[in-house]
């Protein structure tokens, strides 16, 4: 592993930083001045690496997607089967606001600047986009091998996302509401009811 050099270590230290502020105090409640005290570094050097706090934010933003793909790419990739590989990835989205509830905090401090903020916009649609794109290129392999229906691979990605997601943004607003655990099994019934796998 190549050893990073002291620009790379201070831009991650930043960006922890903001994330951090992010989670403890809101988009919209930190400042500059929060997020070099949280990083123990000047608000000088915050401008040296990068080009304002709008820019900071969106790579808060990058870095946290990167982060949640990485961790898909680590555990689904290596499965062989269409099946194996719907299943694990349902897993690892279910257990996001388990391992990662930063996660959604970001993304849900995020979300309420996507109607105002073109730049915020993309990239959030291109993390949707990048999500449905890799559960298609398995699902193809479903179609090839017999095991999925074409006609229900059509909206397959789009409902696996929305449906995950929708679990962890309830969860996390409301971590009392149900056992995040618990519905694992219930969300893949309902994906496996959804495509009718053929034996």
């Amino acid at each position: 592993m190549p050893k990073l050099g002291m620009e790379e270590i201070r831009k991650d230290q930043v960006i922890k930083a903001t994330e951090r502020c992010i989670v403890e105090k809101g988009y919209s409640n930190m400042s500059v001045k929060d997020i070099s005290a949280m990083a123990k570094v000047s608000t000088g050097i915050i401008y040296h690496y990068f080009k304002n706090k709008e820019d900071l934010l969106l790579q808060v933003l990058k870095e946290s997607f990167r982060k949640s793909h990485e961790q898909v790419m680590e555990t689904v990739e290596p499965l062989r089967t269409f099946d194996e590989k719907l299943m694990k990835h349902i897993e690892n989205i279910n257990r996001v606001p388990v391992d990662n509830p930063d996660f959604y905090a970001v993304m849900l401090n995020f979300l309420g600047q996507t109607i105002n903020n073109p730049e915020i916009n993309g990239i959030i649609a291109k993390f949707f986009g990048n999500l449905r794109s890799y559960i298609s290129q398995y699902i193809q392999d479903g179609i090839e091998v017999g095991r999925l229906q074409p006609e229900k691979a059509k909206h397959l990605s789009a409902l696996t996302v929305a449906l995950g997601m929708g679990i962890g943004m309830q969860w996390i607003v409301d971590p009392e509401s149900f056992d995040i655990v618990d519905i694992e099994e219930s969300y893949k019934e309902m994906i496996e009811s959804y495509i009718l796998l053929k034996e």
